[in-house]
Parts: structure tokens; sequence; C-alpha cells
């Protein structure tokens, strides 16, 4: 089994690579404002820049403090979890190819379930698309669905870090799932993936 301290160095270094590149949008946006000659169209369009920036960082860190936090931080009801969810979704890939999502659970309580699930599924998807969530008596479904086929290098690793393995590549890619199999380890609930579905029980 792998140790909590290795997938809390997993957990780390994914949560550092997901923030870098907005953080780094931000210091260059602030650094440009100090420039004396900037014209107004140029500091609109650096405005923008901080503007959707700060918006993707806040999004972001409201989902991975849910979902990798402690547990007293939770979530109200079904809306405001679906709303951090979609959120933190329209922050990934292109904004013309947007991934959507549709949740069909129970109770927002098996949050720690869910989101990292979710993250994860969304990684598989190439080009946008739709992330499923649906819970019945035997299990969770989290499904990606797209138009294109998801990436098939991410099922594969998926599917190797479920067999206990070590993915083929940068293995903090794969924190989410590292993260919920520890936080399931005391548990009888099994993990599996079939096709583009992640299967939570059954």
């Amino acid at each position: 089994m792998i140790n909590s301290t290795y997938v809390s160095e997993l957990i780390a270094t994914r949560l550092s690579h997901d923030l870098i590149g907005t953080i780094g949008s931000v210091s260059n946006a602030v650094e440009l404002f100090s420039e004396d000659d900037l014209s107004e169209a140029e500091k609109t369009e650096v405005f923008s820049i901080l503007q959707m920036s700060s918006l993707v960082l806040s999004r972001r860190l409201k989902f991975f403090r849910l979902c990798f936090g402690l547990s007293n931080a939770t979530v109200k009801d079904m809306d405001d979890l679906k709303k951090i969810i979609e959120e933190y979704l329209l922050t990934l890939g292109n904004p013309n190819r947007p991934i959507s999502c549709e949740i069909q659970i129970e109770t927002p309580k098996i949050y720690k379930l869910i989101m990292p699930s979710v993250m994860m599924m969304a990684d598989t998807l190439v080009k946008g698309g739709k992330i499923e969530v649906k819970q019945n008596d035997l299990g969770i479904h989290v499904t990606a669905q797209s138009e294109v086929p998801l990436n098939a290098t991410k099922l594969e690793n998926i599917d190797l870090v479920l067999a206990g393995k070590e993915a083929s590549e940068n293995p903090s890619l794969y924190a989410p799932l590292h993260y919920l199999l520890q936080y399931l380890s005391d548990k009888d609930v099994p993990v599996k993936r079939v096709d583009n579905t992640l299967i939570i029980g059954e």
C-alpha cells in the first residue's frame, strides 16, 4: 500500500502544477502595470488578465480546499457542491471547449469521493466534454463523455494506479486517484474503471 506521506507529496506537487501557471500570469500582469508607458488599451487588457486569473485561482482553490482539505470544510447542499465542481471544470482547457457537469447523487456528504473522481476523469477529456456523476444503491459512477476519444494514456495509467502500480508518466498527475484510494484504504469499497467510467463501490 502506498503510504500517506507519498500521497501528500503527490497532492502538493499536483496543486502546485495546477496553480503556478495562473500565478505566473498574475505576476506578469502586475509587473506590466508598474510600467509608466502603458496605453489605456494595454491597461484594459492587463486588467482583463488579472480578473480572469483571479477568478481561475479562486475557483481552483475553493475546489482543492474542499477536495483535499480537512473535513470541516463542508458544502451547504447539492447546489453548492454542483456549483463548486462546475466552476472548477470551467477553469480547465479551452474556453471554447468547456467541460460541463451533471450530478445525480443523494447527498453532498460524499463529496470526498466525488471531487477527486471528477478531477481525475476530467483529465481524460481531450477537447472538452461532460462529466456525469450518478449514484445508485451499489455505488457511484463518474463518467467522462466527449465527441472525441478520451486520452488513452490517462486511461491506461488510471488502470495502473488502480492495480497498485506506478503510473508511466508523472505520478503527481494521478494525485486525485491516489488520494481517493488512500481515503478508502480502511473501508471495504472497491474502485475500478470500466471504459470511460470510474466506479466506486459495486
